[in-house]
């Protein structure tokens, strides 16, 4: 039987032995973690268990960022800014075209939320 709890403490574990080693590197070049950024990280973390990993990064500004990319092209990377506001990027190929769409912004949860499932994002985040 597949535990999703075991899946979300695996994840949280990778997660927290990752902000260890960012957090260590950022010490070494001379900046810090913002934490309205990790509080909201981890807020958006905990309410989206069903998302697999991401690659998340530590921005010279103190944000944390993550990001998800496919074999097809698509990415969704977002930015904690504190305040439970992301700054977001949404790179995708729609099927029937060869268009490719590029949208940035910043939004809410919630907002980011409805731009999750306008641009049809659900695959490339869950697993």
């Amino acid at each position: 039987m597949f535990n999703y709890r075991d899946l979300l403490v695996d994840k949280i574990q990778d997660y927290l032995e990752r902000l260890t080693k960012l957090c260590n590197h950022a010490l070494e070049d001379g900046y810090h973690l913002n934490a309205c950024s990790q509080q909201d990280f981890w807020i958006f973390v905990l309410t989206e268990r069903q998302f697999r990993r991401g690659n998340l990064v530590l921005m010279d500004n103190g944000n944390l960022r993550i990001m998800w990319k496919d074999e097809q092209g698509t990415q969704l990377g977002l930015q904690f800014l504190g305040d439970r506001v992301v700054q977001y990027v949404v790179v995708k190929q729609r099927r029937a075209t060869k268009h490719v769409s590029r949208v940035a912004g910043r939004d809410t949860f919630d907002g980011l939320k409805r731009q999750i499932e306008a641009f049809e994002l659900r695959s490339l985040l869950c697993e």
